[in-house]
C-alpha cells in the first residue's frame, strides 16, 4: 500500500476543543491572546465555541503560538496554577470520593479520556514506589504533555491533605529546562529527565483511605463521568462497543440492544459491521470482560466473588469456568502468581 495511502487510513487524532479556551484563559495572565498570532486566530475564530474538538496537527500549533505569546518555555506546565477547566474539577472531585488513592488513581485512569484524547494514563507499581505515566497518543505537543503533568500533580496534591508526601516526583522527557523550576511548579521533591512524562508516589501510600470518600456522591459522580464518556465519538466501531460494554458491566444487562440504543443504529446492522471487521459482539464481551477481570485481579482491591458480579456473571462459578478458558488457570491462581511477581520485583 502506498505510503500516502496508509496515512489516509490512520485514524484521526483529535483533542477536545476546550484546551483552546484553557490556554486562552490562561494567556490572559501574560497580558496577550491568540488573537495576537493570526495563524492561531484562524485555526481557533472558526471552531469556537461549537466544535468539540480540534484536530492534532492544529492543537500542536495553537501551543507553539500560544508558548510564543508568553515568552514562557515553561507555560504548559506552569497552567494549573493560571486556570483550572470544569471537567478538570469535576473529574478532581469525582476522585476524591474513592476510598482510597488506589481506587482513585483507577478512576482517573478510567475517566479520563473526557480530559484529553491525545494521553492515556497507565499506573505502574513496584515494591517501594509507584508511577503514574502519561502515554502519549499519536505525537502531541510537548506543552500539553507538561500541562497534563501539572494538572495531574495539582490532582495528586489534592488528594494528600494530611500532606503524607504523595506526590515526591517526576520525570519530563523534554531536555534544556529549568529542573529547579519544574519542581517548584510541580511541588515535589525531584525532578528528573527521562523517557516517559510520569509522577512518583510511594507505595506505601497508595492503600491510604482519602478522608473525603463519600460514596453516595462518588456514585452520581460516576454516572455523570459514565454517560460523558460514553457520548464520546469514535472512529473505530470496535472500540466504541467495546467501551460501551465496559460502561454496563456489572449492570445485569450487557444486551446487544443496549448497546445500539444510544448509537441508533439496529442490532442486526451492528452484528453486520462487527462481522466485516472480523469479531461479533459476544467476543467483544468476552474481550473486555477477560481485560477487565485481569486488571481487576492485578490491582487487587476487591474479592474474586465481588470481580464476578462486577464483570455481571450470574455466580462465581461461572467466572472461574470462563477466566480458565481465556487464561487456563483458576483466578486464585492467577492472582497468587501476579502476588508473587510483585514480590519478586
Amino acid at each position: 500500500m502506498p505510503g500516502s495511502l496508509k496515512e489516509q487510513l490512520k485514524p484521526r487524532i483529535r483533542e477536545h476543543g476546550f484546551w483552546v479556551s484553557v490556554i486562552e484563559q490562561a494567556l490572559g495572565h501574560y497580558g496577550v491572546g491568540l488573537a495576537q498570532s493570526s495563524l492561531a486566530y484562524n485555526l481557533t475564530n472558526g471552531i469556537r465555541p461549537d466544535a468539540p474538538f480540534i484536530e492534532q496537527a492544529n492543537c500542536n500549533l495553537v501551543w507553539t503560538e500560544a508558548s510564543r505569546l508568553a515568552d514562557d518555555d515553561l507555560f504548559g506546565l506552569r497552567l494549573q496554577r493560571l486556570f483550572s477547566p470544569t471537567v478538570f474539577n469535576l473529574l478532581n472531585l469525582s476522585a476524591s470520593t474513592c476510598g482510597s488513592v488506589t481506587a482513585a488513581l483507577g478512576h482517573l485512569i478510567r475517566f479520563f479520556p473526557v480530559i484529553s484524547s491525545q494521553v492515556r494514563l497507565e499506573l505502574q507499581r513496584d515494591a517501594d514506589r509507584s508511577w503514574l505515566l502519561i502515554i502519549p497518543v499519536g505525537k502531541p505537543h510537548a506543552q500539553q504533555l507538561e500541562a497534563m503533568l501539572g494538572y495531574l500533580g495539582h490532582l495528586l496534591r489534592q488528594l494528600d491533605p494530611t500532606s503524607d508526601g504523595l506526590l515526591t516526583g517526576a520525570t519530563l522527557r523534554r531536555p534544556d529546562l529549568d529542573l529547579e523550576l519544574c519542581r517548584r511548579l510541580l511541588g515535589c521533591d525531584e525532578v528528573h529527565l527521562g523517557e516517559m512524562y510520569g509522577l512518583a508516589m510511594p507505595q506505601a501510600l497508595l492503600d491510604k483511605p482519602l478522608p473525603s470518600a463519600d460514596a453516595f456522591i462518588a456514585t452520581r459522580l460516576t454516572d455523570t463521568l459514565q454517560d460523558m464518556l460514553a457520548s464520546l465519538p469514535s472512529h473505530d466501531l470496535v472500540e466504541q462497543v467495546k467501551r460501551r460494554v465496559q460502561l454496563l458491566l456489572g449492570s445485569g444487562d450487557i444486551s446487544v440492544e443496549r448497546i445500539t440504543g444510544p448509537m441508533n443504529i439496529s442490532p442486526r446492522h451492528l452484528r453486520r459491521k462487527l462481522s466485516q471487521e472480523g469479531t461479533s459482539y459476544e467476543q467483544l464481551v468476552d474481550e473486555v470482560r477477560r481485560e477487565t477481570a485481569m486488571r481487576m485481579i492485578g490491582e487487587g482491591q476487591l474479592s474474586l466473588t465481588s470481580i464476578a458480579y462486577e464483570l455481571g456473571f450470574l455466580d462465581p462459578s461461572s467466572f472461574t469456568r470462563a477466566f480458565r478458558r481465556w487464561t487456563g488457570m483458576s483466578p486464585t491462581s492467577f492472582r497468587q502468581q501476579v502476588a508473587e511477581s510483585s514480590t519478586d520485583r
